[in-house]
Parts: C-alpha cells; structure tokens; sequence
C-alpha cells in the first residue's frame, strides 16, 4: 500500500516546491492580499455587530472565528485543482502519458500546492487569532470529518467545472466568473448561513454547494449541528463523483486547447 501511494506523495512534494519557484516575495505577495481582505471583513462584521444589526442568533466571537477560518482555509474549502488551467494551456495531454490515474495526479498536484500556503498563512493566521481570543480550537470534534467531506465534494465539483469547460471551449474566463459569483453567494464562505433572514440559510447550507464550505466552518463554531450537516455532505460526495467521473470519461474526446 506505501509503495502505491509513493507516487501521490512524490508528486504533491514537487507541487509544494514548485509554489516557491518564484520566490518568497510572489509567494507573501499573495498572502498579503488575503490577510488585507480578511482584515476588512473582521472589521465590517465588528462595526455591524456594534451598531445592532440582526444576525439572527449569532455572536460576535462566532462571526470572527467563522471568518477566520474561512480565510485560513480557502483553498481546502474552494477547491481548484490543475485541470482547467492545463485545458487552457494544452497540458492537460501529460497525465494521461504517465502510469498514474489522471485524477490521482490531479489531487496529489493539488494537494501539494496546500503546503507552502497552510504553513505560510493558515497556521499564522489561526496562532494571531488565538492571541486575540479567537480560539482556533473547533466546538465540535466532527469539524475533521467535515472538513475531509467538504475537500472530496470539491474535488468533485472542480472536475465537472473542468467538464463544463471542455464543451464551452474557449470560455474560460467566464467560467471563472461564474464560478467565483457561485462560490460567493451559495456555499456560506463569505456570509454564514446562519445570518441569512427569512430561513433562507437553512435551504441553501443543505444544497451541493452549501455542504462545501458552510458544514464545516458551520460546525467549527458551532452554528449547526452534525446531525443535520454530515449526512447531507456524504449524500452530495457520494452523487458527485461518480457523475464527475462519468462525465469527465466522456469529455476526454472533445478536448480542445491551444495547440491541440
């Protein structure tokens, strides 16, 4: 078993070298951006909370750590693998010329591109949190499991949005967009579920898209329970991936990039 999962290991560890190829400054550059925007968002939540606004229920200290979290794990919660960029490129021909599943290598590509990125921002931003009194101690132990649903739904996710660009061709940019509106508005990354008026949140935080971030930053701070949560994101994982697999199998033949 070590020897056949060897080969994901070695190509996560060159992907997670790779992300520091054009030095540290590109790297915290990004980072930088991420933590103003974090900022901005902590302070609009606290001027919201301290001029009375209804967030129907939630408390300050939820709402920060909630947000926290949320910055901190962008990536796992949001996830993008490889493969609509080497569509685009015309790379996407490599994997299938290595003794490697095409979708194994895009996941360890993935998964290895996490490190520089949780070491570099993640683990500071939860250790400033806890010096402010944000605890970055989950409330409930089935955050873990969540969280692992929540990445495996994902990668489902970004294999059909792969799917989607292959038959919409040269579109790539739109696809972005449209994905970036989605990822905004329904899977409670930026607003909580919670928050939402008029029961609005309880619907969406059971939908394909809402199970992906909103469980498991939902469970983090207690503003759901498990019971509710977990069910509905192995229903999701367990639909998705095979029709992601499904229809990835018969896009293969309509790939068009440049040069190919």
């Amino acid at each position: 078993m070590f020897a056949a999962l060897k080969k994901y290991w070695v190509t996560a560890r060159l992907c997670a070298r790779q992300m520091s190829y054009f030095g540290l400054a590109d790297l915290m550059g990004g980072y930088l951006l991420r933590l103003a925007q974090m900022a901005v968002m902590l302070m609009v939540w606290s001027a919201l909370f301290h001029q009375g606004a209804d967030m129907q229920g939630m408390t300050l200290n939820q709402m920060l750590r909630y947000t926290l979290l949320s910055s901190a794990l962008q990536p796992l919660l949001d996830v993008r693998t490889p493969a609509t960029a080497m569509l685009h490129s015309g790379e996407l021909l490599s994997p299938y010329q290595r003794p490697m599943p095409v979708f194994g290598q895009l996941i360890a590509q993935t998964v290895g591109g996490w490190a520089m990125g949780l070491l570099l921002y993640s683990l500071p931003c939860l250790v400033m949190g806890a010096l402010f009194g944000l605890s970055p101690i989950p409330d409930s132990p089935w955050f873990f499991l969540s969280l692992l649903l929540s990445m495996a739904q994902g990668f489902a996710v970004d294999f059909l949005f792969a799917c989607l660009q292959i038959h919409l061709k040269s579109m790539e940019w739109t696809i972005h967009v449209i994905r970036g509106a989605l990822n905004a508005l329904l899977t409670g990354a930026v607003i909580p579920f919670a928050a939402l008026p008029w029961g609005i949140g309880e619907f969406l935080s059971l939908t394909p898209f809402g199970t992906m971030a909103g469980a498991p930053l939902s469970l983090f701070v207690s503003l759901d329970g498990a019971a509710r949560l977990i069910p509905a994101q192995i229903l999701w994982t367990a639909a998705l991936w095979p029709l992601a697999v499904w229809a990835f199998h018969r896009s293969r033949e309509r790939m068009v990039s440049y040069g190919g």
